[in-house]
Formats: C-alpha cells, sequence, structure tokens
C-alpha cells in the first residue's frame, strides 16, 4: 500500500485502535520501501565482469568526481553526489569505483539505438519533419515510479549487454544485419555514432530512452564528434544534473527537451526520488547558453494533476525563462510501479493547457493523445492561426517562411533549418 492508499482508508480510525506510534512506524515503513536503493544495495561487479568490460572498452575514467581518502570517491555528475567506497556503484548502477578512480561502465555499449522523428522527442520546434539517430544505455539517476522505459532504466549495465564472445561493431555496412544476439555484444562508440547518424542521413542525433546524465562521457564525446561533421546534438533529459557539468555540455548540445516532473520538492522527492531545484537550474543554465530546449511535464493522477502547482509552474516558467518556450503537457498511461492508476483525464489536460496559455506562455503541446483536436498544432501568438500542424509525429500542415507565419509575418522562435 501506497502512502496517498494508506491515508484514502482511514489512518485516523486505525490509529484510534492501534495508536499513534504504530501508524507512524507503518508510514515510515511504507516510505522506505519506496525509496530508491542506496549505493550499498547495487551488487558488485565481479573482477571477471570487469576484465570483460575492460578489453571492449566499456569502462572508461568518469569525468566529474573527486578523490577522497581510504580509496572512496564522491561523484559530482548528478545531485545525488554519490559516496563510494571500493567496487560501489552509484545509485545510476552504471559508474563504480574500482582501485579508488571513478569509471563508466556504459562507454560505447548502447542497448538501444533507432531513428525517430523528431517530433517523437517532442520537440515541436527544432527541425521539423526530420529524423534524429537515437541512442540509449542502461541506468538513471532517478527512480520515476511512473517510468516509460524501465526496462532499460532500471537495470544494470551487465543485464542489457554481453561482454563475453567475439566483438560486435556497429558500422554502416553491418548494423542493418544485426541479430538480436548480436545487439547484446554491439560496441557503437562515438565515431560508430556519427558514421551510422551519417549513413542514415539524419541531421541529428539524440541521447534519449533512458536518461543520458548517467552516460555522460559517452554522450560528450559523441556530441563533440557530431559537431565536427556538423550533426546537431539533442538531450532527452531529466534535467538533474550538476551545474558544472552541464555548464561543460552545453557548447556541444543545439537543443534539449526537459522533463520537468513538477513543481514540488516534495513530490520530486516521492515520485521521482530526486530534487526539483537543481532541474530549475538547468533549465537557466540552457538559457543562458543559448541551447534550444522544450519543457515536457507529464501530468499523473494523484501526484502532479493539482490546478495550483501547474499554476505556479507556469508562473516560474513564464519569469524565468520567458513565453517562448514550448511547454508540453504529457498525458500518462499506467506502467511501472503505477499500474494501478488510470490515464490522466482529458479535461485534466485541457485544463493544464488553458492554465498555461492564460499564464501567458505562447506554444502550449499536449502530447501522448491521439483524441484532441489540435493538441500538437502550433498557432502564430498573433494572428493565431495554425502554422504547424501535426498528427502522430508527422507534419501535415506547414505555413512557415523563414521562420516567420505564412499570414501575418510574426517570427515563431525555433530552429526551423538546419
Amino acid at each position: 500500500m501506497t502512502r496517498k492508499q494508506a491515508l484514502k482508508y482511514g489512518l485516523v480510525g486505525v490509529a484510534g485502535v492501534c495508536g499513534a506510534g504504530a501508524v507512524a512506524c507503518y508510514l515510515r515503513s511504507a516510505l522506505n520501501s519506496r525509496r530508491p536503493p542506496q549505493v550499498s544495495d547495487i551488487p558488485p561487479l565481479t573482477e571477471k565482469m570487469w576484465d570483460l568490460w575492460k578489453k571492449r572498452g566499456w569502462s572508461r575514467e568518469a569525468r566529474h568526481y573527486v578523490r577522497l581518502e581510504e580509496g572512496i570517491v564522491k561523484c559530482l555528475l548528478c545531485p545525488n553526489h554519490c559516496l563510494l567506497e571500493p567496487k560501489q556503484r552509484g545509485r545510476c548502477s552504471n559508474r563504480i569505483n574500482w582501485d579508488g578512480r571513478l569509471y563508466t561502465l556504459v562507454y560505447g555499449n548502447p542497448c538501444s539505438f533507432h531513428i525517430d522523428p523528431i517530433e517523437k522527442k517532442p520537440l515541436m520546434h527544432f527541425l521539423p519533419s526530420t529524423g534524429v539517430f537515437s541512442i540509449a544505455t542502461s541506468g538513471c539517476c532517478l527512480r520515476c515510479l511512473n517510468c516509460q522505459n524501465w526496462e532499460i532504466s532500471q537495470k544494470r549495465p551487465e543485464e542489457t549487454k554481453d561482454a563475453s564472445g567475439d566483438e560486435v561493431r556497429a558500422t554502416p555496412q553491418r548494423v542493418n544485419a544485426l541479430t538480436m544476439q548480436d545487439a547484446a555484444r554491439l560496441s557503437m562508440f562515438p565515431e560508430d555514432v556519427v558514421n551510422l547518424a551519417e549513413r542514415f542521413r539524419c541531421p541529428s542525433i539524440a541521447y534519449t530512452y533512458a536518461e543520458p546524465i548517467v552516460f555522460y562521457e559517452y554522450m560528450q564525446d559523441a556530441a563533440r564528434l557530431a559537431h565536427e561533421k556538423n550533426i546537431k546534438n539533442v538531450w532527452i533529459t531529466c534535467g538533474h544534473i550538476t551545474s558544472h557539468a552541464l555548464e561543460e555540455l552545453c557548447p556541444l548540445l543545439d537543443a534539449a527537451n526537459v522533463n520537468l516532473k513538477s513543481h514540488s520538492e516534495e513530490i520530486y522527492a516521492d515520485l521521482n526520488a530526486g530534487r526539483l531545484y537543481p532541474v530549475l537550474e538547468a533549465l537557466k543554465i540552457l538559457k543562458d547558453h543559448g541551447v534550444w530546449f522544450e519543457v515536457t511535464n507529464l501530468i499523473v493522477p494523484t501526484y502532479t494533476d493539482k490546478t495550483d502547482m501547474i499554476r505556479r509552474m507556469c508562473d516560474w516558467l513564464l519569469e524565468n525563462i520567458g513565453p517562448d518556450y514550448p511547454l508540453h503537457f504529457s498525458r500518462f498511461h499506467p506502467a511501472f510501479k503505477l499500474t494501478h492508476l488510470p490515464p490522466t483525464p482529458l479535461d485534466i489536460l485541457l485544463e493544464a493547457r488553458n492554465i498555461a496559455r492564460q499564464a501567458g506562455l505562447r506554444y502550449v503541446y499536449i502530447g501522448n493523445v491521439r483524441e484532441l483536436e489540435d493538441a500538437e498544432t502550433t498557432f502564430c501568438p498573433r494572428c493565431k492561426k495554425a502554422v504547424v500542424e501535426r498528427i502522430a509525429f508527422s507534419v501535415v500542415g506547414f505555413h512557415l517562411k523563414n521562420g516567420k507565419c505564412g499570414f501575418c509575418g510574426e517570427s515563431i522562435v525555433g530552429v526551423w533549418t538546419a
């Protein structure tokens, strides 16, 4: 039973029978059962597995950490700031202290890759109607109860990849003939990522699906090579990153979609095992560095569907990043540990859109729905006519000329051409 369910079923009455102390103990037990695993809970990597990972080149020394006394290291990549004794792994499962140094275990070994429409990310104001070469590794710095990609985000690297046997290298000539067994042993190093994006004529590469923060080194090196080939980089992220790590990454980013989970520290802790403040700071940093970004807010029933919180979030966005960065309200569908909740009611999504528009945000979308007309249509903020019409990740109407409304000439912010 969750904390919300416990309250729903009348803990006041239980307190009268069992006493307040028993109820408090029960609540602590319920909450503890939902907390993310601590670093001591993550199974260690065996010497044999470490040797295999090193041989493949899948482990590289991490960036953004400090070495402390007695072989302890502190990861400084995300706000979790995992403090790791020798052979301990971080909460993301893929960063490990080995011999007093921090290593990533997901360098060049993606567990998922695909070509997606850019609108799926979702990015509505960035290179419309183009394909984006998308990659992901296992692991995540959060533990969202509603995770849609939990099969990879909540897995350890060795659960998604197989370092035994002969190496399989991703090349443009070989990638179309890969078997499932090949994919499990696949190496795709940064130069391979860029070569594949070129091969499939994708003007951008997306670091996506799970959480790219936890494959930072891999992403950073691929992004640097991509820019050398005039390929753009797209970061699809929860934004739960330290400021100094993001400042270093920003010059390599061309666009981002940041999943702003809620506008409540309490809900971030309860629903996502994270913190709100670093994500808000990430949005400011992206703006300061001139990175185009869009914001997604998933509306989860009983968690993030409160209109007063949605209003506070929209007011913060308007005041701190301005009216022109798109906001996507996304419909929740039951998944992972929240399969007992219903999909987000459509009337709540419509109300959220109205709140955002009334707050002064100019580009507001509703995602994960097909029933709502114009849910993903871009309207000109001046003449109110539809300038980009979309259905199911496809652009079906385009009325922009050089980034301006084709009807009244108003500038429509975004990155419309490569």
